[in-house]
């Protein structure tokens, strides 16, 4: 007769950590997919595309509380010309000044607008066109550059943290001897 040996071995504790195991990880935050962050991005850039159309609507309608809209309580402001405007006084001065220019047409339009992966920053560059009366009341043309930080807030709204442009015309010299 021939002998034969079971050896058993405790599977409770190895089915328990086992178990652990999966649960822990099935409990773990998915990456984040790439088509789904590709599709917020492209949500975030049209909304900002959407914000600067109307931003542009206000600057045509030389409206200075809509204009001031736009920028976030803690926005910087770098107009040519001029010192920084790193307040929201100092802001509502530069931006009177503005559009408060005798005979002012204003417009700009996105070149193009891209937000960060995380969701939490933009940027928008494009091109401005601008006329104005000199103080002969002769129209004076200009054409620039813009530049346009936006950051989403608090609140899930989009404001222009940083805003810059300056012309594209050369530098005017003195014909004076």
């Amino acid at each position: 007769m021939q002998k034969v040996c079971i050896t058993t071995v405790k599977t409770g504790p190895l089915l328990l950590g086992m178990a652990l195991l999966f649960a822990a990880a099935g409990c773990q935050p998915a990456a984040p997919d790439a088509a789904a962050i590709a599709k917020a991005q492209a949500a975030d850039e049209a909304t900002i595309r959407q914000l600067d159309a109307d931003w542009v609507k206000a600057g045509a309608a030389k409206n200075i509380d809509g204009w001031d809209a736009f920028y976030a309580d803690d926005a910087v402001v770098l107009p040519p010309n001029q010192p920084i405007a790193n307040d929201k006084a100092a802001i509502r001065r530069s931006v009177a000044g503005l559009l408060t220019l005798p005979g002012l047409s204003l417009s700009w339009q996105p070149t193009k607008v891209e937000v960060s992966k995380s969701g939490d920053l933009g940027y928008l560059h494009g091109t401005y066109q601008m006329s104005m009366d000199d103080g002969k009341g002769q129209p004076v043309h200009d054409t620039g550059k813009i530049l346009e930080i936006w950051k989403k807030q608090p609140d899930g709204k989009w404001k222009c943290i940083v805003d810059t442009w300056n012309s594209d015309l050369p530098v005017p010299t003195s014909t004076a001897k």
